[in-house]
């Protein structure tokens, strides 16, 4: 039953699905040869990895163009590889930009390609799903929404459920997690991102505030995630505050805290999911923000208020990320158990739309009937 398989995931996010789903591909077909590109959650998991994110995550018009020749050359060089393993089939998580190049070349070589979390093509470029079409062989979906978008348009699609319902749980007791970290209540947690881009944009903001709430609720301690692909000199600003910075650890994290900071992204499903108040943020270069906001067709940005189809988290973007306006909206979480029961409430019926647990299993299954049916 063994067989050869390419998986590539091109960010941190893809990286954190990649390394579950490999071990679940591993288990349906045991000995099977899984490589490509990924991150410590896929290597982990056994996946051999070519090339890691840490070289691929790039964010922004203008950092992408930068990136440009770079990429050509690694997709030639991994479509050439795929021929020399006889690889049997592709399994491309998110990280659009690359993958849909990829995925088009692979099926030109009539290797099936499963693609695994959606391109945004509901928030922009929606003429995406013409390439899908024509290249992809099965979409997996992880956002309930986004199952009728490629129905329609003739894409054999099946919405497995999001991951986070199954990996966002704690492992172990909050009063534990704060007596090993020397943290008290209340606690804020601050997520600045997973990129370099976004850490160096969005943690100063994040810092100022924890400053202000500081000077107003004596007691109040931090929380930042580092990320494990980023430098620890990324995070040196912290310094002489009341805030640990721990790499790793962020689903008990979740569960510790009593409100949060998020960088827009993945990490606002993970605060909904936990039932975690979240302000949600973002601030790009220039010209890539002044791009977006051109082309962008969805009224939010955050994927929690976008599964919700409504603002239930707060979000400040760009000159409106600053220090005192972060400060101004997570504060009432911090100091009213009232409040932020209400906003517990309505991230309890997010969690609920993400289907049940079991999303990896499925998505594995699916995979493997697609690839080798």
């Amino acid at each position: 039953m063994a067989g050869d398989l390419l998986i590539v995931a091109g960010e941190p996010s893809g990286d954190v699905l990649g390394g579950p789903l490999a071990r679940e591909l591993l288990k349906l077909r045991p000995g099977t040869r899984l490589w490509g590109y990924g991150g410590e959650n896929m290597a982990s998991a056994g996946v051999e990895i070519i090339t890691g994110i840490e070289k691929l995550a790039v964010m922004g018009f203008v950092e992408v163009a930068g990136s440009v020749p770079a990429m050509f050359k690694r997709l030639k060089t991994l479509v050439k590889e795929t021929a020399e393993r006889k690889t049997d089939g592709a399994i491309l998580i998110d990280y659009p930009g690359f993958n849909l190049r990829l995925a088009k070349e692979l099926s030109k070589r009539g290797i099936p390609v499963v693609y695994y979390v959606s391109p945004q093509l509901w928030a922009w470029k929606p003429r995406r799903i013409e390439k899908i079409k024509g290249s992809v062989k099965k979409m997996l979906v992880i956002l309930p929404f986004e199952e009728e978008i490629y129905r329609n348009a003739g894409v054999p699609v099946t919405f497995v459920g999001h991951p986070f319902v199954e990996s966002v749980v704690p492992s172990c007791r909050r009063e534990d997690f704060l007596l090993e970290h020397g943290l008290s209540e209340p606690l804020l947690l601050l997520l600045p991102g997973s990129r370099e881009q976004e850490v160096r944009r969005l943690l100063g903001p994040m810092l100022g505030a924890f400053d202000i709430l500081k000077e107003e609720i004596g007691n109040l301690s931090g929380l930042i995630i580092r990320s494990a692909n980023l430098p620890e000199t990324n995070y040196k600003r912290a310094a002489n505050r009341n805030i640990e910075v721990i790499t790793g650890e962020i689903t008990d994290a979740l569960f510790a805290s009593t409100a949060a900071l998020c960088c827009s992204g993945s990490a606002t499903l993970q605060c909904a999911v936990a039932g975690l108040p979240h302000v949600i943020t973002y601030k790009a270069n220039v010209l890539s923000a002044a791009i977006y906001k051109r082309f962008i067709r969805t009224e939010f940005i955050g994927l929690s208020n976008l599964v919700a189809g409504d603002v239930i988290s707060p979000e400040i973007l760009q000159k409106d990320a600053t220090a005192e306006n972060l400060a101004a909206f997570v504060k009432p979480w911090l100091i009213d158990i009232d409040a932020r029961e209400r906003k517990k409430q309505q991230l309890a019926r997010v969690r609920d739309k993400l289907g049940p647990v079991g999303a990896t299993e499925r998505a594995a299954k699916e995979a493997i009937k697609a690839i080798y049916s």
